[in-house]
């Protein structure tokens, strides 16, 4: 079997992977956007991750349009694209981390518990990440059009998505957990005996621990990727039938992230089998 056989069946499992992506995250987009009863804070946050498909759109169109898309003046931009689609991702789930964070320290203010609260955080960090991905225009064009960005660039790409998400993510967290484990042990008479009162519920840490998974998936699946570009930012470090092997990593990243979404919202999950069981009965009954 030659490079060329390699490289089409190695595109055939992405393509089959990317589709069971976008079915997905249209399952389980579509009920939050449209369904007011999924309109909670929370839904939002995780809607705003699921953001995630549409990185799908890029492998897609670039593996099978490569000659159309990647000309001089589409080259930058669609670079761009994908630094700011990927960085929205893992910049979201920091967001749903720093959420937490001012509801566990403010459990008291019930404005860090409204949606206003929610449509700010999520506006601060897509304008946030579309302004940190901004440097990559300045790349040189015809060092994109032949390999991609340049060094400085690719190194750079590789701090705002490697490096920068998982310092904020460590420290949201290891606030909060600091913050918990005072709660816990804070210490408060009631009725003459002493009691241990906790503001932080398994809710809480149940929610961290699938956010740290869903990071540590997606950061497992796209860092590399950008650390390949790094070493072979000339475009001559790395054969290409590897780069299409490497590519498949995103994908699994993406499908295994979507499947954790929906074993965690549980509300979601009884609402779309509930629509499969009614749908199942009508069908008997026609």
């Amino acid at each position: 079997m030659d490079d060329q056989q390699i490289i089409v069946i190695l595109v055939i499992i992405k393509v089959i992977i990317l589709g069971l992506v976008c079915v997905a995250s249209c399952l389980y987009a579509i009920p939050l956007i449209f369904i007011p009863r999924f309109h909670k804070p929370l839904h939002l946050l995780t809607l705003n991750v699921c953001v995630a498909a549409f990185c799908g759109i890029y492998f897609i169109m670039t593996t099978f349009y490569f000659d159309v898309l990647w000309t001089e003046a589409s080259c930058l931009p669609i670079i761009f694209t994908q630094t700011t689609v990927v960085c929205q991702v893992l910049y979201a789930l920091c967001m749903v981390s720093l959420n937490r964070l001012f509801i566990v320290v403010y459990k008291n203010k019930v404005f860090f518990q409204n949606k206003i609260w929610i449509a700010i955080c999520i506006s601060t960090q897509w304008i946030f990440v579309t302004l940190i991905a901004l440097p990559t225009l300045r790349s040189s064009l015809w060092h994109c059009f032949i390999s991609g960005l340049e060094l400085n660039y690719q190194i750079y790409v590789l701090i705002i998505i490697g490096v920068i998400p998982a310092i904020l993510l460590i420290i949201t967290n290891g606030i909060i957990f600091i913050s918990a484990r005072k709660s816990t042990q804070r210490v408060q008479p009631m009725n003459g005996d002493r009691t241990t009162t906790s503001t932080f519920t398994q809710r809480d840490i149940r929610l961290l621990k699938h956010m740290v998974f869903i990071f540590a998936v997606f950061f497992c699946g796209w860092v590399p990727m950008f650390i390949i570009a790094v070493i072979d930012y000339n475009g001559d470090a790395i054969p290409y039938v590897v780069l299409h092997g490497l590519q498949i990593l995103p994908c699994v990243a993406l499908l295994i992230d979507i499947i954790d979404l929906f074993i965690y919202n549980h509300e979601l999950r009884r609402y779309l089998t509930r629509q499969k069981h009614n749908e199942l009965i009508n069908i008997r009954t026609n």
